[in-house]
């Protein structure tokens, strides 16, 4: 029960489930004042040529109302995460308010439409409505994303700052560095991302996509990022594709010092049989073997910092 506290922001969530039923709840109660004033059945939707689709008046009273809901709660409901940055949830908190009132203000344009027609296919939606309301749903979203603020709770951030007071030997162990490629590379996979894709144009825009698509590709496999820590070691290549995660336990050697990319199958990530690599350019590198057979080498950013790993997964290994 205390995790779930912890986790959550009750009072967001109260507002997140609240505000949404009432907004629907004020729609549908008045809506139901047009009902003898709108053609049965009503028209939901227009498409650009002009065709309709029809559903009876409490279908679309009903579908509006739920439609609004479930939007309205999905938004609001992750502002109040506790462990999301504070912008986010306010950005959240505003988005699902502003939705909801967006989709009220097209339910309520479409209605409005149709109020003294006697046939809904000679309707089209109430432009005055929508106009205005849409006005008001920017305003009342920014003064939402003005106004929220996220309670102040004890924070993954708390949690580690308490840890490295504690566990002073932990907190050195833990780090994070990037290791990549000599600028030159970026700088050449740079000239050939731009200048081949806007000549590939002149061919085809899916030709020019693709190269695009591959000089990025190839420029995020030669940026690696090393999560360290005694219970385990990350490598992620752009810090977004992970690639292997290494726990101390299973180590039984690891070493560092300079390696050629090409004895290992090139830069990137590679697999052959039980040795994987994740290497940005030949130089420093941290070399491990594990119990089960497997091998890792990736690159380190400089010759102490490879030492610097090793010794954590050394260490760890022999606790």
């Amino acid at each position: 029960m205390r995790e779930t506290e912890g986790r959550w922001d009750r009072k967001a969530v109260r507002f997140a489930i609240g505000y949404p039923i009432l907004l629907a709840a004020g729609f549908f109660i008045a809506a139901l004042t047009f009902r003898g004033q709108v053609p049965e059945p009503v028209a939901w939707l227009w498409d650009a040529d002009g065709g309709k689709a029809f559903v009876p008046f409490f279908v679309y009273l009903g579908a509006g109302a739920g439609t609004v809901v479930v939007v309205g709660v999905l938004l609001c409901f992750q502002a109040g995460l506790q462990g999301r940055p504070p912008i986010s949830r306010k950005i959240f908190m505003a988005g699902g308010v502003g939705m909801s009132m967006f989709l009220v203000t097209v339910l309520g344009a479409g209605l409005m439409g149709q109020v003294g027609a006697k046939d809904a296919r000679l309707t089209h939606p109430d432009s005055i409505v929508l106009a205005s309301g849409s006005g008001a749903t920017v305003a009342l979203a920014v003064v939402m994303f003005m106004i929220f603020k996220p309670d102040e709770q004890w924070s993954p951030r708390d949690e580690e700052a308490l840890r490295d007071i504690l566990e002073p030997e932990r907190a050195r162990n833990t780090f994070v560095f990037w290791a990549h490629a000599r600028p030159s590379v970026f700088v050449m996979l740079a000239v050939l991302g731009i200048d081949l894709p806007l000549l590939a144009l002149l061919l085809s825009p899916w030709l020019a996509l693709a190269l695009a698509f591959v000089s990025l590709a190839a420029a995020s496999m030669l940026m690696l990022r090393v999560s360290v820590g005694p219970d385990e070691v990350r490598l992620a290549f752009a810090g977004l594709i992970r690639v292997a995660r290494i726990r101390p336990a299973n180590v039984l050697r690891a070493g560092y010092g300079a390696v050629v990319a090409r004895s290992f199958g090139g830069w990137g990530y590679r697999r052959r049989g039980k040795l994987v690599s994740a290497l940005v350019a030949s130089g420093e590198a941290v070399d491990v073997l594990c119990r089960d057979g497997t091998r890792f080498v990736f690159s380190a950013k400089d010759p102490a910092l490879a030492e610097r790993v090793a010794d954590v997964l050394r260490g760890a290994a022999a606790q």
